[in-house]
């Protein structure tokens, strides 16, 4: 027999001399064996919870044609951009500034930003959409994004002044349109249903993995150039524009799909 607890009540001749409802005879019953079912109940959750990103991860090389290069893009963008890790420290010792001086010129970057994003709805409304298609228009903006992203981090990684260097900057962080573009890309070209919604997993996961990848991989080529004397201090840069110009490649060909 399965052991329990049992709650009981006063006698029944005491509930006839109170009559009161709380003095009425009951009996409830705890299982003890019941007790400890939270644990493997807790494990299974888990366990659920890791098969699934697992699968999510193996998705992320088994989607079909066009949604592999919309992610592979994601990728490569989220690789890239991860070179602003190093632009406190870079652009100090480039322009030999103080690091109050550097936040000035990364709320300079933070303006720019604002600006874009300001401006975007407006151009897309009203110079964008009589001319092209949904789809036309966010692959626009992801290559023009792309590309002005590969020119910024090309003009930021020459030993050049500080003007030149903070309108390279400038061009740079006008490319801010790219992630919302592509990922609406991505979802329109995918019918409604479950997809939609793997879709989003799947550039989070990206998002992850491009943090967890980038920053220290471009922290450690900047260790190793600055204890070089023949590496030029703006490789990173340079390597990153290389990325960026693989997106605007593969952006093209989803143009000629």
């Amino acid at each position: 027999m399965e052991d329990s607890a049992l709650i009981t009540g006063d006698e029944e001749g005491d509930d006839q001399n109170d009559g009161s409802p709380a003095a009425s005879t009951s009996y409830v019953e705890f299982p003890r064996g019941r007790l400890l079912d939270f644990k493997p109940s807790l494990t299974s959750i888990l366990l659920n919870s890791w098969i699934s990103s697992y699968r999510s991860i193996l998705g992320l090389f088994n989607a079909p044609r066009p949604i592999s290069t919309v992610l592979l893009i994601y990728l490569l963008y989220g690789l890239a951009s991860r070179t602003e890790v190093l632009l406190p420290q870079y652009t100090s010792l480039l322009l030999a500034w103080p690091l109050a001086t550097v936040n000035k010129v990364m709320a300079l970057k933070a303006l720019v930003s604002a600006v874009i994003l300001f401006l975007l709805p407006t151009v897309r409304s009203s110079y964008l959409q009589p001319r092209m298609t949904t789809a036309q228009i966010d692959l626009f903006i992801t290559k023009g994004s792309l590309v002005t992203n590969m020119i910024g981090v090309i003009g930021m990684g020459f030993s050049a002044p500080a003007g030149f260097f903070i309108l390279s900057l400038c061009v740079y962080t006008s490319g801010i349109g790219l992630a919302d573009s592509l990922v609406a890309y991505g979802t329109l070209i995918l019918p409604p249903g479950p997809q939609v919604s793997e879709f989003f997993v799947w550039t989070g996961l990206i998002d992850t993995i491009a943090t967890l990848i980038g920053a220290p991989l471009w922290s450690a080529v900047f260790s190793i150039i600055l204890r070089s004397e023949r590496l030029a201090l703006g490789l990173p840069f340079w390597i990153s524009a290389g990325l960026f110009g693989a997106g605007v490649a593969g952006v093209m060909g989803l143009q000629r799909r």
